[in-house]
């Protein structure tokens, strides 16, 4: 327990507010998007200014405490929380701010995608974000880890339109890096912001990104689906496929339940296509000739901005009240070869809970043209990113085990195919994380770790210079998956 003599200590410090277990409106804060993820933090600081930040760390600090920060509550880890720590809960730093003569939009810690893009929208611009596909995501945590978009691969990735971050570091500085950064640490840090993860080099305060003008004020969206009998003649095509298609389009897959058409009161196990295309309805519907003529069971097509496809198809992902487990890998060009879709169809079939499925990310185009080495981020090479979310009741504990272990197996054996994984889908039983995440680019990260945050005030179970490496093999050690350190 943290003395209470600390805590009103703190409290006559801040604008904000503390709460404690017990207190109204505590438990709301330890929520997140994964019901299985149950932390007690010792106290909840929420700031209302930024000078709140600067002294809950110097507290932190001085009492020797643990801290993790709370954007957008969507890390499935719940890394973001902790038992009897501190947690910084961001909720109301939520500022959004557009710059109409340089075409950019600065965004407060605490911002969902959602309010990004509803702000955009009231500009009238019909300028857009590079952000991300579910819009109740926080901002920060998704661009520090990369942040792929649906227009990705015509704009590159989020943090590819990054243009300057303003993060509180350990020493308690509020330092802003960027573009215009001249010091050799400056540059690193910015560097290292790119897809280095969320929670390791200090606390961000706000962020200012480049906004695009889309090829048309409308963009062609949809969703094909096919039943998972014909799964690996979808796929054999799509590997192929997609390899002619402009970098307009993006064509994302998904598999898991779907509606039955003929029975609509069941459902039925599908593979499913996602086209989203930067540019008109009509040149769009010309580009997917090929899939109709696959003869989907399903096939819907919209003409909409792209908030609006966000805000339709973001709540999908999910997890709610429920309880999830997700792991991710990397493939590259080429990489859903008929040796892949026949894992997918083995596991899919199998799935412990009807709720459990997969999606992947199409990347390539404009993500591509970077080199590794350019930012933090270094899978520019991928073309698709799975990943497997297992989704079960929250209300049955007892279903934990085998729910993890299947999407544990189905990941492992996706894994010799694989060139790494996605930090954004961080995994407490990813063995060798450090390099399935960050590759090449690790040994720069912890070297610039070291320099900012060298008593790793800014730590976790997986942050950057953790020796943390999960067991490999069953049974499965499930330990990682309910703690922070």
């Amino acid at each position: 327990m943290i003395p209470q003599k600390l805590i009103n200590e703190l409290s006559r410090q801040l604008s904000g507010y503390t709460l404690q277990p017990g207190d109204g409106g505590y438990l709301p804060a330890t929520q997140i998007d994964n019901g299985r993820v149950q932390r007690r933090p010792g106290l909840i600081v929420v700031p209302t200014v930024v000078k709140d930040l600067v002294v809950a760390l110097h507290w932190v600090q001085k009492n020797e405490l643990l801290v993790t920060v709370k954007g957008g509550g969507h890390g499935a880890t719940g890394y973001c929380l902790n038992h009897d720590g501190v947690v910084l809960d961001l909720k109301y730093l939520n500022a959004i701010r557009f710059d109409r003569k340089k075409g950019t939009v600065t965004v407060q810690t605490g911002a969902r995608w959602m309010e990004v893009y509803q702000y955009m929208e009231s500009t009238k611009t019909g300028l857009i974000p590079i952000g991300g596909g579910c819009p109740t995501v926080g901002v920060p945590g998704f661009m520090l880890g990369g942040g792929y978009s649906f227009v990705s691969r015509s704009y590159g990735m989020s943090i590819d339109n990054l243009l300057s971050i303003t993060l509180i570091t350990a020493d308690g500085s509020l330092r802003t890096v960027g573009e215009h950064s001249t010091s050799s640490a400056d540059k690193d840090l910015f560097w290292a912001c790119r897809g280095g993860g969320g929670g390791n080099f200090g606390l961000v305060v706000e962020m200012e990104m480049q906004v695009h003008k889309p090829r048309s004020e409308k963009l062609l969206a949809g969703q094909f689906r096919f039943p998972i009998e014909r799964a690996e003649e979808v796929i054999k095509f799509y590997n192929k496929w997609v390899e002619t298609l402009p970098d307009e389009m993006a064509v994302y897959g998904y598999w898991g339940p779907h509606q039955d058409p003929v029975h609509p009161q069941e459902s039925i196990k599908t593979v499913g296509l996602t086209p989203v295309y930067n540019g008109s309805f009509k040149s769009g519907v010309e580009l997917l000739q090929d899939v109709l003529e696959l003869s989907p069971i399903s096939t819907n097509l919209y003409d909409m901005t792209l908030p609006q496809w966000e805000a339709y198809n973001g709540s999908v992902t999910m997890v709610a009240n429920r309880s999830a487990y997700m792991r991710s890998v990397v493939l590259e060009k080429h990489g859903m070869t008929p040796a892949v879709a026949k894992i997918f169809v083995k596991y899919m079939q199998v799935a412990p809970s009807p709720n459990s499925f997969a999606v992947w990310t199409h990347a390539g185009g404009a993500i591509s043209k970077k080199s590794a080495e350019q930012t933090a981020f270094v899978h520019r090479s991928a073309r698709f990113i799975p990943e497997v979310k297992a989704i079960w009741d929250a209300d049955k504990p007892g279903e934990t085990k085998r729910n993890v272990e299947w999407a544990y197996e189905f990941f492992e054996d996706l894994r010799p195919h694989a060139s790494g994984g996605y930090v954004n889908y961080i995994d407490p039983l990813l063995s060798d994380w450090s390099e399935m995440y960050y590759g090449k680019n690790y040994a720069r990260l912890l070297a610039i770790k070291k320099n900012v945050d060298p008593n790793g005030l800014f730590r976790f179970q997986q942050a950057i210079g953790s020796s943390f490496n999960p067991a490999v093999g069953l049974p499965l050690d499930l330990s990682p998956l309910n703690r922070t350190i």
